[in-house]
């Protein structure tokens, strides 16, 4: 199961470096001087959902018909989690 993990790990970092940056996180925490891997796990997630899964998928039209604050806060709640 560890070499799965390390790879896991390995593909969030490389499609984090590819992420564009609208959907990285902002470094909120104080005292924070760098991304950690919650961070690009997060970012990775909501680019997934944005770009790849909703654009290419029938739910994209439903989603991209909400207001753009309820989208926002849906991906800030539901990205973390998933």
């Amino acid at each position: 199961m560890a070499p799965c993990l390390f790879g896991l790990y390995s593909v969030v970092a490389l499609l984090y470096a590819e992420c564009p940056l609208r959907h990285r996180t902002p470094l909120v925490w104080r005292g924070k001087q760098t991304t950690t891997f919650s961070d690009a796990l997060t970012a990775v997630r909501r680019w997934m959902c944005t770009d790849w899964i909703l654009e290419t998928s029938r739910h994209g039209e439903a989603f991209s018909e909400l207001p753009r604050a309820l989208r926002a806060t849906l991906l800030y709640a539901l990205a973390p989690a998933a």
